[in-house]
């Protein structure tokens, strides 16, 4: 018989990887977070109203053109389309978490839908990005830094049950 010798390295690798999946079975349990994304109480309406505000700071704060504007819009017309495209899909196909396989081919999923995100975005950001001179740029920058340690600035990302 062969035995396997594991790096704790290895282990904490595969046990961080499968947390969400095993976490997902309380979710299974009660699956309140998949009914309140899908409910009308998730009200895209108001989360278009708060990207607006922060378009609206980023604007003011980094004195944006007419142009620079425009991008930046594009950037978050994306954002907003992967949003609604995910929370359509969630709620047309809603995840089956009855088992750890189901709850890992889930988790593997979404991971998946995060890189391609990413992917899909990452183009349009670093178009606005680009646009912006570099006193913008240094202004972008320390913000995107203050927001690791501030929460509550407005580079905050919100988390989002895979909406977004």
């Amino acid at each position: 018989m062969r035995s396997w010798k594991l790096s704790p390295v290895f282990i904490a690798l595969a046990l961080s990887c499968a947390a969400p999946a095993l976490a997902a079975e309380d979710a299974y349990k009660n699956q309140s977070w998949l009914e309140d994304i899908c409910s009308e109480r998730t009200d895209s309406a108001k989360m278009a109203e708060l990207d607006r505000q922060r378009a609206d700071r980023l604007a003011e704060r980094l004195k944006l053109t007419d142009k620079q504007k425009a991008a930046y819009k594009d950037f978050e017309d994306t954002r907003a389309k992967i949003r609604a495209d995910h929370k359509a899909s969630l709620c047309t196909n809603k995840p089956d978490l009855s088992t750890l396989a189901k709850r890992l081919a889930f988790t593997q999923r979404l991971f998946e839908d995060r890189v391609a995100d990413m992917k899909a975005i990452t183009p349009k950001l670093l178009a606005f990005y680009d646009s912006l001179d570099k006193t913008q740029q240094a202004a972008f920058d320390g913000s995107a830094r203050n927001h690791d340690r501030d929460p509550g600035s407005d580079h905050h990302h919100r988390h989002h049950h895979h909406e977004d």
